[in-house]
């Protein structure tokens, strides 16, 4: 294969084998927790608190899809909003409630088996290597 036809080679199965985990990440969930709402309530409980269009920034969702991921864990307690007094008495941000940090925590065990997995017919070899080929081309500059 040339270089184009592997590269759209690599795309497909990268995809395909994101679909995977995320079909794999459904199967083991007993939480009623999607992927995306995991990884919004994981990034507010280490780096929060945040306001929604930081997390607009850090998923590339759009703001109305953050708002959906956002409300359905408002709903459900694991977050809430605060009023930031210190900078902007009209800021919102969301805040992980000690309920989301449970979550958390229920949910990583859950993606560390997802994880184990799907990635059981590789080496550590050869997750190392993967590991590198996708650092460099997340550093690589456009």
């Amino acid at each position: 294969m040339n270089r184009k036809e592997l590269l759209l080679s690599y795309a497909g199965k990268s995809m395909q084998h994101r679909r995977k985990w995320l079909t794999e990440w459904n199967r083991q969930n007993k939480m009623d927790l999607s992927y995306a709402q995991y990884e919004v309530l994981t990034w507010i409980g280490e780096k929060g608190p945040l306001q929604a269009k930081d997390l607009v920034n850090q998923f590339s969702v759009t703001s109305g899809g953050i708002t959906a991921i956002c409300d359905k864990l408002l709903a459900r307690g694991l977050i809430h909003r605060v009023r930031d007094d210190q900078q902007d008495r009209r800021a919102i941000q969301l805040e992980i409630t000690d309920e989301g940090r449970e979550m958390v925590e229920t949910a990583k065990g859950v993606w560390d088996s997802v994880m184990e997995n799907t990635f059981s017919v590789l080496t550590n070899a050869e997750i190392a290597m993967l590991d590198q080929i996708y650092s460099k081309l997340i550093e690589s500059k456009l």
